[in-house]
């Protein structure tokens, strides 16, 4: 099986997709602000990325317009909808071969509006220059170097565009008469618009093109189909950023292995995960290349690559971000001297050893107390002990004498391990004829006694100054890594590499025709040694990088299972290795490409050994990547309050989320409040009761202050109303101030709020496949876990069936308190029980995470963690749930029983003023 069969494959399959519907009238989508010849729209149209923003005041008569358009960009402000354009080609059209109404500018920009007071504004570009959509790609490049508001400049884009003898007209006051008339015209000036015109999705053109290309085999694409077998690496993660077990296991993975995949439950740090595997390959001396399916999504990663502080990402696509990051590029040409790189390199060094200093120092606290512990315990065999063995209660090496007891392998190793044996015996003044399984007994007595003896004399463990001690050093070593990896990154650049910098930070400038030119003249190999972090969509990557095989080491692609295989080949092409995240349990990748033509696709180019996987329209990339690979599964939950994230973890995820979030003081919480309203829906499907409630509720908590609220619904037309309702009533600055957002289900993947306001449209008398497509376990498993604080939902329905009206009882249900477990230990036990007769409120057993709270004191905010021992799976797992507390927020406090006298009594009197601490972990 080649891989340019597959290629082709695939090439075929995204050629008999159905192209999406054009959307070439854009006065349609949220209507249109007409300006005119306004010196300040052009002005922020073509503004260089070195500046901000453009101050502009808007006519009386343009208000109302200009606020609703910025609004309605508030509601949608991950999807960049708001638009500035010039030259609106306006009119009846021939368009693909049909006769369309069009009202498109010949140019056009995402920008930013925001209200300063009054009728005025600030105008900020965020994202690329685009030339109209059906003008020639060979000529966009010309046509966006040359922009100027000239009509000649609007022929050039006409005759590109296959339009001849159109008509330029000036100093027009309203554009609607020319939307509507009867002839094709272009009003020259200005207006501001949402939604950017889309012509067709096409790709297979492109994937036939590298089914030809040389080195295709050597891809990840080709590991995706033809898994091969690697040896694991066993180095140590370089980690910029904090990681759990689980996620630092996802990056080891990712080390060698051709294909992983990291699956995870929303909320568990799949981004950060990513962002962490991205850079431990960067300080390995590798390229990555990272891509997501929206623009949302990648600019997320490479703010959390920045955020990070290791090298500067490459955000190569239409990204808000991207000119503050040709501004970062431009600044930072110069290479970093080399002796700064290895100042930098010994103070990484110099904190990962403090960290393993502060991890020795509390491996050997631990030790200690498990040794003194069963001192006491076997306090009454100690005086035989000392029989066999009197030197070993004196101050002699103990862990000299446990080296000579150990067996010897090997040459002569009967012989040498009677020698040590004898040695043993002198050392520890026991009897030649000393049986050795008593000499070892003890010397472990004698080891027990002397910790013992520490303890007593140091006053017991108390580990509190240690825990502090790291996370302080944690953070250094967070801090100092990511330094020293961006001035790594920057020493790397010779002469080569900073040409393909200097070339970059120009190309960042351009529109996205420039760009690729400018790309397209630079040596991939320089452009990756200097900047090795890439950042864009996946429909980005074929439009603008260089189409060299193998050109990054690896490729991690983001939302997979929203992703088809077609879409994300050429970002797997550009890769060595891939890294596949998603959660096949959110919502899925849509596809219209019918089962015979998968039939006909895998006969035609002989991949029916593939047939199964190459199914496109069911197998997304994450489902493809699992197969070939399996999946790293993230355990930890990091987002919601328990009562949020519970019914999805019961009915979606099979219980296998570890919640971080449980704390008294939200575990038991009820976080979801049910309003029914009497609505119906309405012809259109749209329920405007419930869209009265939900603008009632809306305003209501933008005045008690929340300010991150999403509003959702599973049908569009019930999205559309709520949106129209919102903008009716709500002003701008009440919509930016409470951070409002609206949208489906599908429309708010990969988004999470403060709150979650849900209209579900839906009442009794529906049809059962109404009530259907709102039960998807997929689409509920978006819906229920968007939220990190409280979910208000409003229905109609009195009877829901399905997996919503399951959703619904559990809404109605306050959650009981978080169950614990019985203390294994007796010290434990007592402990508890000693606190509880001082009147304090305990948890035994208390589960957060993946881990077990000895001890949970208090209620609420106030409640604290006490560790009673050692945790029982060793030092390893002792410190990770000390990480993972402090990361979760957590007060942690310890009542080790040597620090007491083994006394419970005393130790809840000398804990009380303790547990009334109000200082962090």
């Amino acid at each position: 099986m080649t891989v340019s069969a597959v290629l082709r494959t695939l090439a075929r399959l995204s050629a008999s997709e159905q192209p999406q519907r054009g959307r070439l009238d854009i006065a349609k989508t949220a209507g249109l602000a007409w300006l005119g010849d306004e010196p300040a729209a052009w002005t922020a149209l073509v503004l260089d990325a070195e500046a901000e923003s453009v101050p502009w005041t808007a006519r009386q008569d343009q208000r109302h317009a200009v606020e609703r358009l910025a609004a309605f960009d508030a509601l949608h402000r991950e999807d960049r909808l708001l638009r500035l354009g010039w030259a609106f080609l306006c009119g009846p059209a021939e368009v693909g071969g049909q006769r369309r109404r069009v009202c498109l500018p010949l140019v056009s920009r995402p920008v930013r509006l925001h209200h300063v007071g009054g009728r005025r504004y600030k105008v900020q570009p965020a994202g690329d220059i685009a030339v109209y959509p059906l003008a020639d790609e060979a000529k966009v490049d010309e046509l966006e170097t040359g922009l100027e508001p000239t009509d000649e400049w609007i022929a050039a884009v006409l005759a590109a565009s296959g339009f001849v003898d159109v008509p330029v007209l000036h100093d027009v006051r309203d554009l609607g008469p020319h939307v509507g008339g009867d002839g094709l015209v272009v009003v020259s000036g200005a207006g501001l618009h949402a939604g950017e015109p889309v012509v067709s999705t096409e790709r297979g053109a492109a994937l036939y093109t590298w089914a030809r290309a040389a080195g295709i085999e050597d891809t990840a694409l080709a590991r995706l189909y033809a898994p091969v077998e690697v040896s694991a690496s066993d180095d140590a993660v370089t980690e910029v950023l904090p990681l759990t077990p689980s996620q630092r296991a996802a990056v080891q993975a990712a080390r060698s292995a051709p294909i992983t995949v990291v699956g995870g439950p929303p909320g568990s740090g799949k981004t950060h995960t990513l962002a962490a595997i991205a850079l431990d390959a960067v300080a390995r001396g590798e390229s990555v290349l990272l891509a997501s399916r929206t623009r949302n999504a990648a600019d997320v990663l490479g703010a959390a690559l920045r955020r990070a502080g290791g090298p500067v990402p490459v955000l190569f696509g239409d990204s808000e971000l991207r000119q503050e990051m040709a501004r970062e590029l431009g600044d930072g040409l110069a290479p970093v001297d080399k002796g700064e790189v290895n100042d930098l390199d010994r103070a990484r060094r110099a904190a990962d050893a403090a960290v393993a200093r502060v991890e020795r120092a509390v491996a050997d606290a631990l030790r200690d107390e498990e040794l003194a512990g069963e001192a006491v315990r076997r306090e009454a065999l100690m005086p035989a002990h000392r029989a066999v063995a009197p030197k070993a209660f004196a101050d002699i090496d103990l862990d000299r004498l446990q080296g000579l007891l150990r067996p010897r392998e090997g040459f002569l190793a009967g012989l040498r391990t009677w020698w040590a044996l004898r040695s043993a015996r002198r050392l520890a003044g026991a009897a030649a004829t000393t049986d050795p399984v008593e000499l070892e007994a003890a010397v472990r007595a004698a080891e027990q006694s002397a910790a013992h003896v520490r303890l007593a004399a140091s006053g017991g463990t108390s580990l509190t100054a240690l825990r502090d001690l790291l996370a302080e050093e944690d953070t250094r070593r967070h801090r100092t890594t990511a330094a020293w990896l961006r001035a790594r990154s920057g020493s790397a650049r010779g002469a080569g590499p900073r040409r393909a910098v200097a070339a970059l930070a120009r190309a960042l400038r351009s529109g996205p025709a420039g760009r690729r030119r400018a790309l397209a003249d630079v040596a991939p190999h320089d452009l990756v040694a200097a900047l090795p972090l890439w950042v864009g969509t996946l429909s980005e990557v074929e439009d603008i990088l260089p189409a060299v095989p193998g050109m990054f080491d690896l490729v991690v692609v983001d939302e997979a299972s929203h992703v088809d295989q077609p879409l994300a080949a050429p970002a797997l092409l550009r890769g060595r290795r891939a890294v596949i995240g998603g959660d096949p349990r959110q919502l899925r990748h849509v596809s219209f490409v019918g089962d015979q033509a998968v039939r006909d696709a895998v006969a035609a180019e002989g991949t029916q050994a593939l047939a199964d996987r190459l199914d496109v329209p069911k197998v997304s990339l994450f489902d493809a990547g699992a197969a070939a690979a399996g999946v790293h599964w993230l355990t930890e939950h990091h987002r919601c309050a328990p009562h949020l994230i519970g019914f999805a973890t019961q009915k979606f995820y099979d219980g296998r989320i570890a919640l971080l979030t449980t704390h008294p003081a939200i575990a038991d919480v009820d976080c979801i409040d049910t309003e029914h309203v009497p609505g119906t829906r309405d012809s259109k499907g749209v329920n405007p009761v419930e869209a009265d409630a939900v603008l009632a509720h809306v305003g209501r908590r933008i005045e008690e202050g929340v300010r991150s609220i999403g509003v959702v619904t599973p049908f569009r037309a019930q999205a559309d109303a709520l949106e129209q309702t919102l903008l009716d009533k709500l002003s701008l600055d009440e919509i930016t101030t409470g951070g409002v957002r609206v949208g489906t289900v599908h429309g708010v993947q990969g988004s999470e709020f403060d709150e979650v306001v849900v209209s579900l449209a839906l009442t009794d008398e529906d049809k059962p496949n109404a009530w259907r497509f709102a039960g998807d376990r997929n689409l509920l498993a978006v819906l229920t876990t968007r939220a990190r604080r409280r979910v208000h939902l409003v229905t109609s329905a009195t009877r829901p069936v399905g997996l919503v009206g399951e959703y619904l009882r559990h809404a109605r249900v306050t959650p009981t308190e978080t169950e614990g477990l019985e203390p294994s230990d007796e010290w434990t036990a007592r402990l508890a029980e000693a606190l509880r007769a001082a009147g304090h409120t305990v948890r035994t057993g208390y589960p957060v995470g993946e881990w077990r709270l000895d001890l949970v004191v208090g209620e609420g905010v106030d409640a604290v963690a006490v560790e009673t021992r050692p945790h029982p799976d060793g030092v390893e797992a002792h410190l990770a749930r000390w990480r993972a507390l402090h990361g979760a927020g957590w007060r942690v406090h310890d009542a080790f029983p040597s620090r007491f006298d083994r006394d419970p009594v005393r130790a809840a009197v000398g804990l009380a003023p303790e547990l009334g601490a109000t200082t962090a972990v």
